[in-house]
């Protein structure tokens, strides 16, 4: 796999930037958790490079990388629920493989399509969370600004991990009050408002832990309105 150059040390989060300029998505069909699964495995080099580096920027050889996790499906919260131009809370986002190193280290390899509707590798985060809450029943989908994951059961917004706990209580709340909070925190900021049209990558900077700065920048490119970002690596732990 191609590796690009790095470009500068963003905040400890990648980019949720869906354009309206790129049409929805749509759910992955099994020839494409098939292809992305493929493309995850092709980057058996920088994944175990990854690994070697324990998510950090590293001079060591890579160690052999099992792909040997289920490949999932992860929605992110859907910009046009957020404005109201639709009822539906979760839009499809990537898709995501488990690997595992020789020490036992987890990564989520994630793949999303290029322009030219082929699955390449777009970031590589330590742990398994896409595995674990994606397997949840409802529709699983996160809030990526704050690494909160979430599912929607019997008309609730339910957390499903801390940060999510931490955002809306243990019990969750209403769809209707979910939208009115997630209107407060990003309405200003969607895709076509002036936080975007300042140039702030559409408006979505996405939290990891701890809010520090991340060494690896990576080898996809990830698909944001006319233009081409690069993501990154983001070490998490598991």
């Amino acid at each position: 796999m191609k590796l690009f150059a790095a470009v500068a040390a963003l905040t400890a989060l990648f980019l949720w930037v869906p354009s309206p300029a790129l049409p929805d998505p749509g759910a992955p069909t099994q020839a494409d958790i098939d292809a992305a699964r493929a493309a995850a495995a092709g980057a058996g080099d920088t994944v175990g490079r990854f690994f070697a580096g324990q998510g950090r920027q590293t001079s060591l050889a890579p160690v052999a990388a099992r792909f040997d996790g289920p490949t999932v499906a992860v929605n992110d919260l859907n910009p046009d629920f957020v404005s109201g131009r639709s009822t539906q809370i979760a839009r499809f986002a990537f898709l995501a493989t488990q690997a595992t190193a020789p020490d036992g280290q987890t990564a989520s390899v994630w793949t999303t399509r290029d322009r030219r509707g082929a699955w390449v590798v777009s970031n590589i985060a330590g742990g398994s969370d896409e595995q674990t809450y994606g397997s949840q029943t409802g529709t699983v989908f996160r809030e990526p600004q704050l690494n909160a994951w979430y599912a929607l059961r019997d008309g609730r917004v339910v957390p499903l991990n801390a940060e999510a706990t931490q955002s809306l209580g243990p019990a969750g709340v209403p769809v209707a009050d979910y939208r009115r909070l997630a209107q407060q925190r990003y309405a200003a900021k969607l895709p076509g408002s002036a936080y975007a049209r300042d140039g702030y990558a559409g408006g979505y900077g996405v939290p990891g832990p701890g809010g520090t700065p991340l060494p690896w920048v990576v080898g996809a490119v990830v698909l944001l309105g006319a233009g081409i970002t690069i993501r990154v690596l983001r070490g998490r732990s598991s």
